[in-house]
């Protein structure tokens, strides 16, 4: 006798204590996590000091760096709680944003 676990993988029915009159348990019993959980990504954000150039001039270029892969804003989005709609909102903005920068590097 087998158990159908969960999404088709199948246990023998002695592990789950299913033999002669037990009952089967109302949930399976899983470890599997939710497919829809994202794990954060780390980026390097890496900026060489040129040879006698000023710390200032790194600096601008480490800000500029950091501003650009978008650290900054989500930090600034992660502070407080963003209901659905404002996601919604966020959302359209960021795609109109995008179009219009694909459209601008189209005409160049």
């Amino acid at each position: 006798v087998f158990f159908t676990g969960v999404e088709g993988f199948f246990t023998p029915a002695s592990s789950f204590g299913l033999m002669a009159g037990n009952r089967i348990p109302a949930t399976p019993v899983t470890s599997r996590k939710p497919a829809n959980i994202v794990a954060p990504t780390m980026v390097d954000i890496k900026v060489q000091v040129k040879e006698g150039e000023p710390i200032e001039g790194a600096m601008r270029r480490f800000k500029i760096a950091v501003s650009k892969s978008g650290h900054l804003m989500e930090l600034k989005r992660r502070r407080r709680f963003e209901s659905n709609n404002e996601k919604k909102i966020r959302k359209d903005k960021e795609a109109k944003r995008k179009r219009s920068q694909m459209r601008r590097q189209r005409q160049m």
